[in-house]
Order: C-alpha cells, then structure tokens, then sequence
C-alpha cells in the first residue's frame, strides 16, 4: 500500500495512505461530521473498486481527511475533498488538494471540481491554489430548504 508522510504549514504531521474497505466506516463519521449532505457509503465503496484515487490523511492516528480524485479522456475532477471540522484552517485541505493535483498531472490537461456556492472557505481555498471560475450549476446541490448553485471551477494542469 503506498503511503507518505507530509507537513502542514502548521507544522502538523500528516500520513497520508490510499484508503481500503475497511476505512469506510470511519470516513462516514468524518463525512457526515462535515457535510449536511454527506456522499453515501456506497459511493466510497464504488470509488475503491474504479479508477478512482481515494486517500486519506492521519494525524497522531486520528483520521482527519481524504480526498477522492479520478481522470479519463485527458480530464480530472476533485470528487470530494473533507477534513475534520476541529481540524480544519490547519492545512490540512491544502495538503489533500496537493496531493490529488500531483496524482493526476501527466494523466490530464484540466482538474474540475464543483463547489457550493456558499463554503467560502473552500472558494477561498481553491483559487489560492490555482483554480479558476468556469460555470455554475443551477440548483446542483441539496440544501435543508430546497437547493443552491454549485460553482465549476477548474485548474490546468502542468505536464510532469
């Protein structure tokens, strides 16, 4: 199993390791901790068995995030990227979208994700690192009171 050990800007040490069936049930915890509308299990699962790259990241043994990236036909899409809520603002989402830019560069030209429109912290997060406004999706995601746009953005990707 491939594993790497990273540093926040924090200074907080990362291990991040490519996630199995038996993560799952803790990644559920962490997802619907983060997420009103958390992915279901049977996505994650589906995720394990394509060609999707699925990793999480560990801290002193606490899991504390993960990222699901895949690519095909010369594009990639960020699926989904969590980080714990007490740990987030500690580097750590900046290490996992890292992470997931560097096992897709040579696979494809573009990396699109969608995004609520309302998590700033993310909007934020994402064009620090490169990413770019392309489109929005009308009414993409579920919300308590009905739905809200999702924000397409994307980066292009260097060649190795």
């Amino acid at each position: 199993m491939n594993s790497l050990s990273i540093f926040t800007h924090t200074g907080l040490e990362l291990f991040l390791r490519e996630i199995t069936a038996t993560d799952i049930p803790q990644i559920m915890t962490l997802e619907r901790s983060a997420h009103t509308h958390p992915w279901r299990q049977s996505s994650f699962e589906d995720c394990l068995k394509g060609r999707q790259k699925c990793w999480l990241a560990e801290s002193k043994n606490l899991l504390v995030g993960y990222v699901v990236v895949t690519h095909g036909g010369g594009d990639a899409e960020l699926l989904n990227i969590s980080v714990a809520p007490q740990f987030q603002r500690k580097g750590i989402g900046q290490c996992l979208l890292a992470h997931a830019v560097n096992c897709v560069k040579g696979k494809a030209d573009m990396l699109f994700l969608e995004v609520r429109v309302s998590n700033r912290k993310a909007i934020e997060l994402y064009s620090k690192e490169g990413f770019f406004e392309v489109g929005q999706r009308k009414n993409y995601y579920p919300t308590v009171n009905g739905h809200e746009d999702a924000l397409l953005m994307a980066m292009q990707l260097d060649p190795i």
